[in-house]
């Protein structure tokens, strides 16, 4: 299928899409469908406040719903137009986990706005911020009871995503590392080799929020709280963090 035209000015938006479609999406292989799903509670503020919108906006109406039999929630188009318009544009259609990999014209674009975009889709749908404690027993208490190391972390059974991924940081000076959990059992389940890349350093990790970002506030809330306390309390709700930002708003405006 031949791949469609895009404007310079929509390949940033565009890129992002498709990233969000790479970390956490599918089409169906019979062309029926197109879907991009998140957790039902942390990523519905993503779907309904930027990414339905974003995808709305470049490729045409989406459709916002509650995947009850999934426990899902996301985006899912069932017009032939946009799927035909979506497979144009690099979308893979059918089971995609050990071959999916970014576009050509994306890897060739030679636009560092571009490829911020596809790496901030990707991480906000399949990637995921968190802080670690200190194990080393030098560390005083405080590193060894708080959550303070911040990490950013990539998954994927398709190593050719997760080498295009680490391809596009170093446009961005960004060091990673990539750890491979080999093929076994893993929870009663017979599972194939999964590709983890991991951004470890704190500088690195500060860079990765100043120059690509975060579009869902699952992760951003779990940053800015990192930034402004210096360590992350785990196993909290996005609307916990959001109203403990607004917290510290509040706490700042009064002082």
């Amino acid at each position: 299928m031949k791949e469609i035209e895009i404007k310079k000015s929509q390949m940033p938006e565009i890129a992002e899409i498709i990233g969000a479609f790479i970390g956490d999406g599918w089409i169906e292989s019979n062309l029926s469908s197109l879907y991009i799903t998140g957790h039902f509670t942390e990523d519905k503020a993503y779907y309904d406040e930027y990414l339905a919108k974003l995808f709305s906006k470049n490729l045409g109406q989406i459709k916002i719903k509650n995947f009850h039999y999934w426990s899902v929630y996301g985006i899912v188009s069932y017009n032939p137009i946009i799927i035909k318009k979506a497979l144009r544009l690099g979308f893979q259609y059918g089971k995609k986990a050990y071959v999916a990999k970014i576009p050509e014209w994306i890897l060739h674009s030679n636009d560092k706005k571009v490829y911020a975009a596809v790496i901030r889709g990707i991480f906000d749908t399949d990637g995921c911020f968190y802080c670690g404690k200190s194990y080393a027993p030098t560390s005083v208490e405080w590193k060894r009871t708080h959550n303070y190391i911040p990490h950013i972390f990539f998954s994927s059974c398709s190593l050719e995503l997760i080498n295009q991924i680490k391809l596009l940081l170093t446009f961005f000076e960004i060091k990673t590392i990539i750890k491979i959990r080999k093929a076994g059992i893993f929870n009663g389940k017979k599972q194939k080799e999964l590709y983890n890349l991991i951004i470890t350093k704190k500088n690195d990790v500060i860079k990765f929020f100043n120059e690509i970002g975060s579009s869902n506030p699952k992760h951003a809330t779990k940053y800015e709280i990192w930034k402004k306390q210096g360590y992350l309390s785990p196993k909290t709700t996005l609307i916990e963090r959001r109203n403990y930002l607004l917290q510290l708003q509040q706490i700042s405006k009064n002082n």
